[in-house]
């Protein structure tokens, strides 16, 4: 926008906004960024009286609702000349998910090439943002709303790989998470084939069939309805059938027609849990919503998941770690994991029999790459007290050591062969002194555990081990 032609919208107290560029744009309105660090405005694209009203009122309604300590960049304050909206806050230093679908699809269909999709973060880190899009919608859901016009657009992210946070704008569309919901708002390839086809208002569950769509696309660059049949096919009609649920999906495990035809094979990027939830949304899912997984199963899946990549060192992709795969071969080069490149942690439980020590394993395994860290609590791993539990214990992997560093106060404990050892302060342990024969346990807990015999039992019980 020149200078000369600037966009100026105020709010309802008479400060000025400069647009400055377009964010986003979708059935309701537009949203645009502004001469202000970290604010956005949302501009409402009708003149209808009736509609501008309904729409203040639920920007008012909003307002009032129980979702704040949640990443939701929520309306501030009304916009009311030239045209209405509203003012919303959102941190600077990030893009728009669909900015970093563009920028690694464009490459793999004009190069043939996964360097963008490494560029923006591989699978690794992909798996992080969806981690992060599903606890924040489950947690909304769990507070008894949903969100609605799910889609990248609307989902922000950190510009920097380095970090994976994320924010959702554009929530005017949020609603009571009822049966029959509020409204039949979605965008195009992301809507449910209910709320397509005008049959039922947006909820949780189709909350959950968006998020499978966007999860599926940002991990293959495919829409899991757009195959075979629909590059065939008349765009405009077979894409409408597709998005109305009358087409399988691209892994349809009963019907091929619309197989997949571009994009990153699936089995490269997800492991046999995340298939599974493709599966049971986009298959079962279809027509039946309720056998949809839900956001809360996401999380659960996806947070093991975070720690069952592994760093190749050849290509620098990640990739999952499969015990099928007995060379931990890279799909992306092809190229064998190196030795010594991962640790595996398992977690088991302790029990004391007849005078003797038995480990049991609980099938909890999580992968440390060389050079990186591992936090650990004193929950049972995979559970939601795992997700609310605070941290007890860092161990960060540099060189040939391990360095084990107690936070929140906690005390470690490390079991070798027939040896203890309780400490509040950094250990270092040489990678070498552990082996499967004999390998180091160790558990966590806080000074108020304490207190209580029993549950400082129970946690000692919860281990894990590594080798």
């Amino acid at each position: 926008m020149t200078k000369s032609r600037k966009k100026i919208v105020y709010d309802s107290q008479g400060n000025e906004y400069v647009l400055t560029g377009k964010v986003g744009e979708g059935g309701q309105g537009m949203v645009c960024s502004t001469d202000r660090p970290g604010t956005l405005v949302k501009i409402i694209n009708t003149k209808d009286k009736a509609k501008i009203d309904k729409a203040i009122k639920q920007i008012q309604w909003i307002s009032q609702q129980n979702i704040s300590g949640l990443n939701l960049a929520l309306p501030k304050i009304a916009i009311t000349k030239p045209k209405h909206g509203y003012v919303m806050e959102l941190m600077d230093g990030l893009i728009s998910l669909q900015d970093v679908l563009e920028q690694s699809f464009n490459d793999l269909q004009d190069n043939e090439s996964t360097e963008q999709y490494l560029n923006t973060g591989s699978v690794g880190r992909r798996i992080r943002l969806l981690l992060e899009i599903a606890s924040t919608l489950s947690e909304l859901h769990s507070r008894g709303y949903a969100y609605g016009d799910l889609s990248p657009e609307n989902i922000f992210v950190s510009k920097s790989v380095a970090h994976s946070q994320v924010w959702f704008i554009d929530c005017d569309n949020i609603c009571f998470n009822e049966s029959e919901g509020s409204t039949h708002l979605f965008t195009p390839g992301y809507g449910a084939p209910e709320v397509v086809r005008n049959e039922q208002n947006t909820n949780s569950l189709t909350d959950a069939w968006s998020f499978a769509v966007i999860a599926f696309e940002l991990l293959t660059h495919q829409h899991p309805f757009k195959g075979l049949y629909v590059e065939d096919g008349e765009p405009e009609i077979v894409e409408q059938q597709a998005f109305e649920g009358q087409l399988p999906w691209i892994y349809d495990s009963s019907d091929d027609s619309n197989e997949s035809v571009g994009g990153i094979p699936l089995s490269m990027v997800a492991n046999d849990q995340i298939v599974e939830l493709f599966k049971r949304c986009f298959e079962d899912g279809k027509q039946n919503p309720l056998l949809r997984p839900s956001l809360t199963e996401w999380r659960s899946v996806l947070q093991r998941s975070t720690d069952q990549t592994l760093d190749c060192q050849h290509c620098r992709h990640q990739f999952f770690y499969e015990t099928s795969n007995k060379s931990q071969s890279c799909p992306f080069c092809d190229q064998e994991a190196e030795p010594g490149s991962f640790i595996i942690f398992e977690q088991v439980i302790v029990e004391e029999a007849d005078g003797n020590t038995q480990f049991h394993s609980l099938n909890n395994r999580r992968i440390l790459n060389r050079d990186g860290t591992l936090s650990f609590s004193s929950a049972p791993y995979g559970t939601e007290l795992w997700d609310q539990a605070d941290s007890l214990l860092n161990i960060n992997w540099k060189e040939d050591k391990l360095h084990l560093q107690p936070i929140n106060h906690s005390t470690v404990l490390i079991h070798k062969g027939d040896s203890d050892l309780e400490f509040t302060r950094e250990k270092r342990i040489a990678l070498s002194n552990s082996t499967t024969k004999n390998p180091y346990y160790f558990s966590a807990w806080q000074p108020s555990a304490i207190e209580d015999d029993e549950h400082l039992l129970l946690i000692q019980s919860y281990r894990w081990r590594f080798v």
